[in-house]
C-alpha cells in the first residue's frame, strides 16, 4: 500500500468519526429539545403561559434540496431511511443514518408548541446526491393540548403517505 492510499484511508476514517460525533451531538440536542420542549409546553398549558423556548432551526451541514414542500421531500424524492451502518453516503461524506429519514430541528415556535422537522431525501442522483429539506412550522398555532394532539395525528397520517 502506498503512502497516498494510507493517507486517504486515514482521512476517510477521521471523516467518518467526525461525522458520527457531529450527528450524535445533533441527535442528543434534538432529543433534549424535544423532551424539554414537551415538558415546558405541557407546563405552560397548565398555567396558561407561553414558553420562551424557540430554538434556531437548521438541518446540519448537508446541502438543501431544491423545491422542498411544506413537509417531507420534493416530488420525485423519497425519505432516506438509514442507520449507523448504512452505506448510503452523499457526495459531502455524510451518511444517511436516521431510521425514519427525518428528525426534529427545533421546538417552542409560534405560540410555544410549534416545531420544524428535517427530512433527508433521495432523488434521481441516489445516495451520492441525497439532500435535506426543512419543514414549515408545524403546530405554530397550537394553543391547547387538544390542538397539539390533533396536529400530531395529522402529521402521522401525512408521514404514512410519504
Amino acid at each position: 500500500m502506498s503512502w497516498k492510499q494510507a493517507g486517504q484511508r486515514f482521512d476517510s476514517s477521521v471523516g467518518d468519526l467526525a461525522e458520527r460525533v457531529a450527528r450524535s451531538l445533533s441527535r442528543r440536542a434534538a432529543l433534549r429539545s424535544a423532551v424539554i420542549g414537551g415538558t415546558v409546553g405541557v407546563a405552560s398549558l397548565a398555567i396558561g403561559e407561553r414558553p420562551a423556548l424557540a430554538a434556531e432551526c437548521h438541518c446540519g451541514p448537508t446541502r438543501r434540496c431544491e423545491g422542498c414542500p411544506k413537509h417531507g421531500c420534493p416530488e420525485g424524492h423519497h425519505l432516506c431511511k438509514g442507520s449507523f451502518t448504512s452505506d448510503c453516503f452523499n457526495y459531502q461524506g455524510y451518511r444517511c443514518e436516521w431510521p425514519r429519514g427525518q428528525w426534529l430541528a427545533c421546538t417552542g415556535l409560534g405560540k410555544g408548541h410549534g416545531f420544524r422537522m428535517c427530512h433527508d431525501c433521495i432523488g434521481e442522483g441516489g445516495c451520492h446526491r441525497w439532500c435535506t429539506c426543512l419543514s414549515i412550522c408545524v403546530c405554530c398555532d397550537c394553543v391547547t393540548t387538544a390542538d397539539v394532539r390533533t396536529e400530531q395525528l395529522r402529521i402521522q397520517q401525512l408521514d404514512t403517505v410519504l
